[in-house]
């Protein structure tokens, strides 16, 4: 019987991407005409693409971004992605395959990024998965919202009414501020916010999934 729920980050959680996401996401929204934007994006209220490039798109320009505005912001988005090498955090690929072989784990996917280059990121290192487990920012401009979407909909693919543990992977301090809002536990991955995150209550944390099993995770 499946118990527990990892929920899976994406960027510079599973894949090196958030230095490639941001080029291209600030290329796409002066190829939509911003001229000037503040770039320092984690001290936005919302740490997610559809809010930033929503906020940023109308007020410099004031006019309102649409859907198809959205539509049109996310395929040049995704085009740009597409043009880059996307490579893995060490072992995260044979880590989801590990976590998939234990019929006591759940597993889906909860992400700031607009759903097109989300999907990118996890082909371009082999993570298969079905489109109810990956939520992405498309409709939801709050993280919150969008782990809460993930959760619900792991529950429904996996037909169970609640999990007895609910784990959430992820390398920012977004992340960890989304779980300890939720009341759920938390793991973090990677160097660049390692500090940032234990000095704000993250108690597991690795490098990357190199040294660990799904199994320690649930110690």
């Amino acid at each position: 019987m499946t118990k527990t729920l990892f929920i899976f980050d994406i960027d510079d959680t599973l894949t090196k991407s958030a230095a490639i996401h941001i080029q291209a996401f600030i290329e796409s929204l002066h190829e939509l005409g911003v001229k000037k934007m503040d770039t320092n994006f984690g001290e936005y209220l919302h740490h997610t693409d559809s809010y930033v490039s929503k906020t940023i798109y109308e007020k410099e320009l004031w006019q309102t971004f649409t859907e198809q505005v959205k539509a049109q912001f996310e395929k040049l988005l995704s085009n740009k992605m597409a043009e880059e090498e996307i490579i893995e955090i060490p072992g995260a690929s044979h880590f989801i395959k590990e976590v998939r072989k234990n019929k006591s784990i759940a597993v889906c996917f909860a992400t700031g990024s607009l759903r097109r280059p989300a999907i990118q990121k996890l082909q371009s290192i082999g993570v298969k998965f079905d489109d109810q487990l990956l939520v992405a920012s498309d409709r939801l401009l709050k993280r919150e919202s969008i782990v809460k979407k993930a959760i619900a909909d792991a529950k429904a693919f996996y037909q169970v009414d609640s999990f007895e543990r609910i784990i959430s992977i992820g390398d920012g301090p977004w992340d960890l501020k989304v779980a300890q809002n939720l009341g759920l536990e938390f793991v973090g991955i990677g160097l660049k916010n390692k500090e940032r995150l234990i000095d704000n209550g993250c108690a597991k944390h690795f490098d990357d999934f190199t040294t660990i099993s799904p199994v320690q995770l649930l110690d």
